[in-house]
């Protein structure tokens, strides 16, 4: 049987050592703005990652593809990693603390409660119907990970930001999670269609899942520059704007055009960004 895998090289867990003590919220040192957009990836995090790896094992046991399961595991363990890095910025910088807490009740109801295992708490007890919800959520997944593995190509290439006056920690950590994007960008896709592949079935996901993610960034953003003791401003989009004409975020035509390629039926994950050129920098950063 041939492998939904296409990739030859094999996936790779890795935990980097970081040192945030001297980091700071506002890492770009010349924008805060630009800083406090960016910084909503880190207590955006945990919990989607958390739900990528509970329904992956869900969906384990069904997997008969070797490849693609040991490629399965091994997202589970890179994505474990995303999680915990998040975590620790979140701790160093104070980004999480009580103006939050909302906040992450709402991450953790959406993403353990709302599509969990037992959709908005309701125990599935029919066989068949549990398998269809764990199809749904590994469309769920695959959607979420076409985001995941754009943004990721895109911070390995922010030359602009890379140049600017920047805390190199913060930047480093958000270039290793973009380039095990990129790396295991196909996994998620193949888990689906090992399970399902209706296409109906992956644009109802892409239809809800990529609001979803929007709404949820937006509000963070919001909080997060609210909330800001240094700089404390609400979110304007003339803001947010002018960095992405500056290249110091990601350009929202940019993702709205690769959400829009996702739903052409003969995608493939391996369209969007550049295996070897994350390699390239997760070798260069490991030596």
């Amino acid at each position: 049987m041939k492998s939904l895998i296409s990739e030859t090289h094999s996936i790779t867990p890795r935990r980097p050592a970081f040192d945030f003590s001297k980091s700071s919220l506002h890492w770009i040192k010349d924008d805060p703005i630009a800083s406090n957009i960016l910084n909503v990836i880190h207590p955006i995090t945990p919990a989607p990652e958390r739900w990528f790896c509970q329904t992956f094992r869900e969906a384990l046991p069904y997997i008969q593809d070797e490849k693609l399961k040991q490629a399965a595991i091994a997202f589970i363990k890179q994505e474990a990693s995303h999680s915990y890095g998040h975590t620790l910025v979140n701790r160093q910088l104070h980004i999480v603390e009580q103006h939050l807490q909302d906040y992450l009740k709402l991450l953790d109801w959406i993403f353990d409660d709302m599509i969990g295992s037992n959709p908005l708490g309701i125990k599935l007890k029919n066989e068949k119907l549990k398998k269809h919800w764990l199809k749904t959520r590994l469309g769920m997944v695959a959607a979420a990970e076409h985001i995941t593995g754009v943004l990721g190509h895109w911070v390995l290439n922010a030359e602009t930001l890379e140049k600017s006056a920047i805390e190199i920690e913060l930047f480093r950590l958000l270039q290793w999670h973009g380039a095990e994007e990129v790396e295991h960008r196909e996994v998620a896709d193949a888990m689906f269609r090992s399970m399902s592949n209706s296409i109906t079935l992956r644009t109802a996901s892409a239809v809800f899942i990529f609001p979803l993610f929007s709404i949820l960034a937006i509000l963070g953003i919001y909080q997060i520059m609210e909330k800001d003791t240094e700089f404390p401003q609400p979110f304007k989009i003339r803001d947010y704007l002018r960095a992405a004409r500056q290249d110091r975020v990601p350009k929202a035509q940019m993702l709205l055009k690769a959400g829009m390629r996702y739903f052409n039926p003969k995608h493939s994950p391996l369209n969007e960004g550049n295996t070897q050129q994350a390699l390239n920098f997760l070798k260069k950063m490991g030596s």
